[in-house]
């Protein structure tokens, strides 16, 4: 789905900004977002956001910022987002998370990032049934779904039916604050405000805990300790997730540290020092946690569950999620040989030079346009 560049008119694209948070979706609004900004010939750009909660964005002559005043996931936003259409003439909007207007007047591009509410039970029935029913009705309306793996691709083609046709895959990237450059004095505020030292080994917690695989995470430290490993465990992110895994007396055992959330900022710090980042998760849309890490120059050990190994590419090295063993292994040699951390550094470094935000605003521009391209051969068509 890539017309020629010198097709390309400048468009006015509606984005639907109200997801942008410190989740991954929220990554993801802003870091499309800031690219798009500079597709200036390109695109027009209409943002719907929260007055609460802005995107962070460069003046730009091509954005416009709109504030909505209604609640997601409500029947406002239905009626509120579908008159901006209407009003603002949008050629293309587009919805970066499952809830989309129903009634648009023009064509609705979706983003999904995963199907875990199909393959997980993270939800009570009643809302499960819920989102699924949302997503069910997002594939109908939506003229073009966006996926941020090939894997995510699959996924939306055999669960919820949808022709291949109808599906791009745009990856994602890690923001600019994930480098591998360190600064003077990260050590000593890593000691001062978290108690954290050199070697420790670095994991996530979330609130969607239940796909993230923790206790095996915990099974293969301890076994690394077993093994005679000296090393602090890091855990940043939601407690929810690292709490529901009964660490009991597992805290002291594996010298834990739990920072909670961080800013970017200083997760990008915890992962420059970190001797390994390990992140056995049972699926992942993407695995943008793993891809921030490589881009800092953490030697990753991951599952190759979902689109792990996708993104990890030659990069990390993956083990299947309940193989204990493996993973306790490989974090025992990564912290003994500094050789080996070393090569699996730079394998992580050259594997996320792979990504970038620009490269994935360009492909999504690709999309807006033959998707409005489509929208208007069906209306002289008269085709639905």
């Amino acid at each position: 789905m890539a017309p020629d560049s010198q097709e390309l008119r400048r468009l006015r694209v509606g984005f639907d900004a109200r997801w942008y948070n410190d989740s991954g979706v929220g990554a993801y609004v802003k870091g499309i977002l800031s690219a798009m900004t500079q597709l200036e010939d390109q695109l027009e750009l209409v943002l719907y956001e929260d007055a609460r909660n802005p995107v962070p964005l460069p003046e730009c002559s091509n954005v416009r910022r709109i504030a909505v005043a209604a609640k997601k996931y409500s029947f406002a936003e239905q009626v509120e987002l579908a008159r901006r259409c209407r009003e603002d003439r949008l050629d293309v909007l587009h919805c970066p998370f499952y809830i989309v207007p129903l009634s648009a007047s023009c064509p609705v591009v979706v983003t999904l990032h995963d199907l875990i509410p199909f393959l997980f039970p993270i939800y009570s029935k009643t809302k499960q049934m819920v989102v699924r029913a949302g997503y069910r009705l997002a594939v109908r309306k939506a003229a073009h779904i966006v996926a941020d793996t090939d894997n995510t691709a699959r996924d939306i083609q055999t669960i919820l039916h949808v022709s291949s046709n109808k599906i791009s895959t745009v990856h994602l990237a890690a923001s600019g604050v994930y480098q591998p450059k360190a600064e003077p004095g990260e050590l000593e505020l890593l000691q001062q405000k978290y108690g954290i030292s050199q070697p420790y080994v670095l994991l996530a917690s979330a609130r969607n805990w239940r796909t993230k695989n923790l206790e095996t995470a915990l099974r293969a430290l301890k076994a690394a300790r077993e093994m005679g490993a000296k090393f602090q465990t890091v855990v940043y992110g939601s407690p929810e997730g690292i709490n529901a895994c009964g660490i009991n007396g597992s805290a002291s055992s594996l010298e834990m540290k739990s920072t909670g959330y961080v800013a970017r900022d200083e997760l990008a710090l915890l992962y420059r020092h970190a001797r390994v980042f390990l992140f056995p998760s049972l699926y992942e849309g993407f695995g943008l946690p793993m891809l921030e890490a490589m881009a800092c120059g953490c030697a990753v050990v991951a599952s190759n569950c979902g689109a792990l190994a996708e993104v990890a590419g030659s990069g990390a090295q993956l083990f299947a999620p309940d193989n204990v063993r493996g993973m306790s292994d490989a974090v025992c040699e990564l912290l003994r040989d500094a050789a080996r951390r070393e090569h699996w550094r730079e394998a992580a470094l050259r594997r996320s030079a792979d990504f970038s935000w620009m490269k994935a605003a360009r492909e999504t521009s690709r999309v807006y346009h033959q998707t409005h391209k489509s929208s208007l051969f069906n209306r002289v068509t008269g085709k639905s």
